[in-house]
């Protein structure tokens, strides 16, 4: 069945317990850059996953990772670390809430920055268990890509199959701008399927600024539903000091799956994320996320904890 669109707009107070965070100090997480999967589904980026691989980590949807840059760009890079936490959301409408936890770890091997990750998570109802693996490879000092592939147990919400493919290229006399561009293939456990095409860039400025955007066009089936989505994100911060991101997504989702025969369908969706992640000594640090996402049908609000270590 499919949910009409009648829905009470609410108003969740994002999390700001960054406030409490002393200067300086934290992250720019992949989750900052995320648009994401399953008919471009927004929310996703708010997930209990996020991995960054690389400093130009685009589509970091919950479920995928991505690339790299130059030392003296100073980039937001985590090539050999580990990393466990949890979250909570509540939902508006009836919707019940969002937990579970997660792990991941990236390990760097001459041109290769290997990843993976699970996701253990209870949404509408339902749990299950997510896994992903990936490579993001460099194939010269302008050129590198990125390959990540990940599959379910349980929970109707995760893709039965995850695919996302990314090349990039840096540009300019300091190698500050990166551009992006990849495919998307994403498998419900019902009957959608989804191809999609992203395109983005990166720029890296002098000061330890950073300014990403991006937008990818989807195309749902059945039904040949486009559900375009981009998002911008800004980033402040330094490697072994702090990383603050604040990241805005907007879009439309061709449908989403909120129970085992429930599909909310054809709708705007709006999401603010704030990443802070913080070095509080040489190797190891903590990753804050609070996140806002808004649809026709509820509002969902919460914020995820989580504990790094580098290596």
């Amino acid at each position: 069945m499919t949910i009409p669109h009648q829905a009470r707009r609410g108003f969740v107070a994002m999390i700001l317990f960054l406030s409490t965070a002393s200067v300086p100090s934290t992250l720019a997480q992949d989750s900052a850059t995320s648009v994401s999967a399953g008919s471009v589904k927004l929310d996703e980026g708010s997930s209990i996953s996020a991995t960054v691989t690389s400093s130009n980590p685009e589509p970091a949807s919950p479920r995928q990772v991505g690339g790299d840059l130059s030392r003296q760009l100073e980039p937001k890079q985590l090539t050999n670390y580990i990393e466990a936490g949890g979250a909570y959301m509540a939902l508006t409408n009836g919707f019940g809430y969002w937990a579970g936890g997660y792990g991941r770890g990236v390990v760097t091997r001459g041109n290769n920055i290997w990843n993976a990750e699970f996701n253990s998570e209870h949404e509408f109802r339902d749990s299950g268990v997510y896994l992903a693996a990936g490579d993001t490879y460099n194939f010269n000092t302008d050129w590198y890509g990125s390959l990540t592939l990940g599959s379910s147990v349980g929970g109707f919400f995760w893709p039965r199959f995850r695919g996302d493919g990314f090349i990039n290229k840096k540009w300019m006399g300091r190698k500050q701008l990166v551009s992006t561009f990849g495919f998307g293939y994403y498998m419900a456990k019902d009957a959608h399927r989804d191809h999609s095409f992203f395109a983005g860039s990166t720029y890296y400025f002098t000061k330890p600024w950073i300014l990403e955007e991006g937008i990818r066009f989807n195309v749902s089936n059945p039904g040949s539903v486009f559900s375009p989505a981009g998002f911008v994100a800004v980033t402040h911060g330094r490697k072994q000091q702090y990383y603050l991101t604040l990241r805005a997504g907007f879009g439309k989702e061709a449908y989403q799956l909120v129970g085992q025969t429930v599909t909310l369908t054809d709708f705007e969706s709006q999401t603010l994320t704030v990443t802070w992640r913080r070095w509080v000594g040489t190797n190891w640090g903590l990753n804050l996320v609070g996140d806002y996402y808004h649809s026709p049908f509820y509002v969902r609000g919460g914020a995820s904890f989580g504990f790094y270590r580098e290596f």
